[in-house]
């Protein structure tokens, strides 16, 4: 983006978000490299653009900032369908594409997604992102980001998914634990005061307390870890107990230390699903994404959820599932 088209994306957030700090968030720029903008934008146009008050109330358009309103819209949807029109002229996942991935998934589908994207889509520049899923939701939105992967559901509104994947939830325990010698695990048999928790802020944590039943666990050790692999390490090291997707199982236990037990039928599971601003011109890229991720399936040893048929719903098989929180 060169330089007036920055600034006019600025200008267009502040005004509709009347706060220069919220603005500069949305954006993912600094408060004073927005400001600085700005001020370059109004020295350009010769006259302030905001009626910045000494309260904290929202700022308010100046006269010349309500002529410019509806020319800079004019120019970021100019931009928009400029950007539309070359990629129409290309083929799908070649030239630019940035995708943010939750760190649950990320160390997980990347050495397989990263090759087979290369095999396949030799033309694609792949900028690659981990992080939660707020941010994943907002980058979207705002433009940050053409796809994301994530876990179902959405609820904005302005998002659209594609469910590409179903991870199932698997208890994982020290190697010497004789919990659940008879066979697979009940969710309500989890024991709140051993069960070991992502950080609040991970959307495992959350999927963890609803597949057990439980809000805020009683727990006699009270840690929290920042991923997987710690999690991982804690309950290995006979700290407790843990939820682990199917997908991080190989990884996590490559060296055999955790004892895994499935849970009875209909088994809890987490969706994984491509995301993309809804009527955006990154929704062909996203879809072909979707499909390429669909098909990893079988070496990432979990199911693939096929794409519906126009028109029609994704069929729901009969199973415990749980939705997404933060992370």
């Amino acid at each position: 983006m060169n330089s007036t088209l920055r600034q006019i994306t600025y200008f267009l957030a502040v005004a509709r978000l009347g706060n220069f700090g919220r603005a500069a968030e949305t954006v993912h720029v600094s408060q004073p490299g927005l400001s600085s903008q700005i001020a370059q934008l109004e020295a350009r146009l010769g006259g302030t653009l905001f009626e910045r008050g000494a309260g904290a109330g929202p700022v308010r358009l100046t006269a010349l900032g309500e002529r410019l309103l509806p020319v800079a819209q004019e120019l970021i949807d100019t931009a928009k369908r400029l950007d539309a029109l070359a990629r129409a002229g290309r083929s799908p996942l070649s030239g630019r594409l940035r995708l943010a991935i939750i760190p649950t998934v990320a160390p997980y589908l990347i050495p397989h997604l990263v090759p087979a994207l290369r095999a396949n889509h030799p033309t694609l520049d792949l900028e690659m992102h981990e992080i939660a899923t707020d941010e994943v939701i907002s980058g979207v939105l705002s433009h940050r980001f053409d796809v994301g992967i994530m876990a179902l559901p959405v609820s904005e509104p302005g998002i659209e998914a594609e469910a590409v994947l179903r991870d199932a939830f698997l208890v994982a325990l020290p190697g010497g634990d004789t919990s659940f010698l008879s066979g697979s695990a009940h969710p309500e048999s989890i024991e709140a005061d051993r069960l070991l928790l992502l950080a609040d802020g991970h959307c495992l944590r959350d999927q963890a307390l609803e597949v057990c039943g439980m809000r805020s666990p009683r727990r006699k050790l009270n840690l929290e870890a920042s991923s997987m692999a710690t999690l991982m390490r804690m309950v290995a090291s006979g700290m407790g107990m843990t939820l682990i997707p199917r997908l991080a199982l190989a990884d996590e236990n490559r060296d055999g230390r955790l004892r895994i037990v499935p849970f009875t039928e209909p088994a809890p599971s987490r969706d994984l699903a491509v995301v993309w601003r809804r009527n955006a011109e990154a929704e062909t890229d996203a879809r072909t994404l979707a499909e390429a991720v669909r098909g990893l399936a079988p070496v990432l040893g979990i199911e693939p959820i096929a794409r519906p048929a126009p028109g029609l719903p994704p069929k729901e098989p009969v199973r415990r599932r749980v939705t997404a929180g933060r992370s």
